[in-house]
């Protein structure tokens, strides 16, 4: 059997690390290497989880997804990020420029998750 491909799970809403967490959890193919609540946390947590994979919301406080995806090219041009994010007209146009500048691709996040987080 293949090793779990180990996913960071970087959002500022805790229903949705939770949920995210859980759902990764489910699936023997996948594992959490480690959840931040903010874009700092995700980045100072790089080196030590060695994730395959990244799920990254745009709207965070301090550091949005933007910044951090900046951050993760230059120093990780390779790692895939999937931008989790909601569809206001803002998100559509954040999400957009993510994937402009490296974005793996996007999943948009269910409307009730985003309010209740």
């Amino acid at each position: 059997m293949m090793n779990p491909i180990r996913v960071l799970v970087v959002d500022d809403s805790a229903a949705v690390r939770r949920i995210l967490r859980t759902l990764i959890g489910e699936d023997p193919e996948l594992e959490v290497a480690g959840v931040a609540a903010n874009g700092r946390i995700a980045l100072a947590m790089l080196e030590q989880s060695v994730p395959d994979l990244v799920t990254l919301d745009l709207e965070m406080p301090g550091m949005d997804g933007l910044a951090v995806l900046e951050h993760l090219r230059s120093s990780y041009p390779r790692l895939p990020v999937i931008i989790f994010s909601s569809t206001t007209e803002r998100g559509a146009a954040a999400t957009l420029e993510a994937l402009s500048r490296g974005a793996t691709d996007d999943v948009t996040k269910p409307s009730r998750i985003v309010r209740s987080g």
